[in-house]
């Protein structure tokens, strides 16, 4: 019960610390509280997850498949929102007709939708897809699916073959006023203006001057200023005139209404927002390779294993921030990739390296690698197989709390604590800078102790740190026979003479120098400038 108290509260602090809203945001802006809440789950069940990765396979197999779901999807949800759901009794020939139109445009979807199966239906594999053409195929099959065509398009036909025209007769007064109106009349052909016969006779053959025709304005033209109100006010009435006629269209309807309920769209929401989360999985697999890096399919292992093993590894937040980067700016950003295996010789790194060196980024790259698996999405990796884990947690730099024990270093202490109160072997851990807040010597001892205390536990995990002499210290602490993990030192590599950045992470122990004076040189004080400002 502690552990899983304490785990509800956890997914704030790795979804902050490996910015899983911007990632959320990259694969899919419109349903990115959804897509966070599927992340932040890490589930262990491998068979859901292969069942979501085999998906991603059929839709990179099928890439006509989703553009196809994506608009058949779109048009019906839309279609039925905007339309179907707000269906009344048709009063008008406007009415009806929109009501005609939103279920065609339904059948045409289910029809789409049909063909598609039957062109490209074999080649799924997965069970996902499958389940998803009979989805459709079940209901393009069903006996309501069938009435409701029949129904449509016996309307439709109505429609257009049985009232092309309506006869009106008005009586007026002595005054020519009119006083009354009535429908005389109506047929299935356009009511073409024609002369009598006395025409013929008196006018010499001349078409009847006194027959006016005037084309009624668009419909639905109300613009907020009244225009077009006339036009509908005449539609209804012309609609209850015809009540003999129109009845029928109406019942029609309600029945076409009801064989549209039947099929049911229970589904139909749910199937929205998960199309969202793989199309933005495909794209990114899209944009990823058009840039020569490589997403591939996690192999998954066992909690037990204990395992991860990744090759050219790469973060993705950094990688859409540097093609943005790119696209105004003369200076490129590359976007660099590493290895990094935790196995049985190594599940415990101390990184170490020059200022804006990539650690913090190569940290992100691995937790994210490790959430999009377990989340049944491609990693960005080339290669890649790792074993579950039951949780990931990070201690990242925060901002410093006020009040009465409330140091950074207090806080941190606190922090870590908790979290080894519940912490497995099953777990990531990833920690960033931290115990920072001291004097080195203390940092020193105090980190060391706590690489211990995880390593006792078997957790798998990277301390990126400027504290090199716990990287000195790997080899004593590895003599400990109490440690569960083996630990390891491993350095972000910088050019020796120039101080440039490299962002390549290797086995190894620290330099001498983590270069801050680069830093400083880049965007600090510009000592000479002083020296002359001051007369020195």
């Amino acid at each position: 019960m502690k552990r899983k108290a304490y785990i509800e509260q956890l997914p704030t602090c790795f979804i902050n610390d490996l910015m899983l809203e911007k990632l959320a945001d990259q694969i899919t802006p419109h349903n990115q509280n959804k897509l966070i809440s599927l992340l932040s789950e890490l589930t262990t069940d491998i068979e859901t997850i292969n069942y979501r990765l085999d998906i991603i396979d059929d839709l990179i197999a099928i890439p006509e498949l989703l553009g196809t779901l994506r608009k058949v999807v779109d048009i019906i949800l839309t279609n039925d929102r905007r339309s179907i759901y707000q269906l009344t009794t048709p009063d008008c020939f406007t009415a009806l007709d929109s009501a005609v139109a939103a279920f065609e445009a339904y059948i045409r979807c289910m029809e789409i939708m049909h063909e598609h199966y039957l062109k490209k239906g074999s080649m799924a594999r997965s069970d996902g897809i499958k389940r998803l053409y009979g989805f459709f195929e079940g209901r393009y099959s069903s006996r309501h699916f069938t009435k409701l065509r029949s129904l449509v398009q016996e309307l439709r036909n109505a429609m257009n073959g049985r009232i092309r025209s309506v006869t009106i007769a008005v009586n007026f007064d002595e005054g020519l006023l009119p006083v009354s109106v009535g429908l005389v009349g109506f047929s299935d052909k356009e009511y073409e203006p024609a002369p009598t016969l006395l025409d013929r006779i008196v006018n010499f053959g001349r078409t009847n001057e006194n027959v006016v025709m005037k084309r009624l304005r668009e419909r639905n033209t109300d613009d907020g200023t009244g225009q077009g109100t006339e036009e509908r006010l005449a539609d209804r009435e012309l609609f209850r005139e015809l009540d003999v006629v129109t009845k029928k269209y109406v019942n029609s309807i309600e029945k076409i209404l009801a064989e549209y309920q039947a099929v049911g769209f229970e589904d139909m929401c749910a199937l929205e927002y998960q199309l969202d989360f793989y199309m933005g999985e495909i794209s990114m697999i899209e944009n990823t390779a058009a840039k020569g890096l490589k997403m591939c399919r996690p192999k998954l292992l066992p909690p037990d294993k204990r395992r991860l093993s990744v090759r050219n590894i790469f973060d993705p937040i950094y990688f859409g921030e540097a093609n943005a980067y790119n696209l105004h700016h003369a200076d490129k950003k590359s976007v660099v990739t590493n290895d990094i295996t935790f196995d049985e010789n190594a599940g415990f790194y101390v990184l170490t390296g020059a200022n804006n060196g990539g650690k913090t980024t190569f940290l992100r790259a691995v937790g994210i690698c490790q959430v999009l698996a377990q989340a049944g999405f491609y990693v960005p990796a080339e290669e890649c197989e790792l074993s579950l884990c039951d949780c990931i947690y990070t201690h990242f730099p925060k901002e410093e709390k006020a009040g009465i024990d409330a140091s950074r270093f207090t806080e941190e202490i606190k922090e870590f604590k908790a979290i080894s109160d519940v912490i497995t072997d099953k777990s990531l851990l990833l920690m960033n800078e931290s115990i920072q807040s001291t004097t080195p010597k203390e940092c020193v001892e105090i980190a060391s102790k706590l690489v211990r205390v995880f390593c006792i536990i078997g957790v798998r995990g990277i301390y990126a740190t400027h504290l090199t002499d716990i990287a000195y210290r790997v080899d004593e602490l590895n003599r400990d026979e109490k440690l569960s993990t083996l630990l390891s030192s491993i350095v972000v590599c910088t050019d020796k003479k120039t101080g440039e950045r490299l962002y390549k992470i290797e086995k190894g122990c620290p330099q001498e120098t983590s270069f801050a004076d680069s830093i400083f040189e880049k965007f600090g004080l510009d000592i000479e400038a002083i020296e002359k400002r001051a007369g020195k």
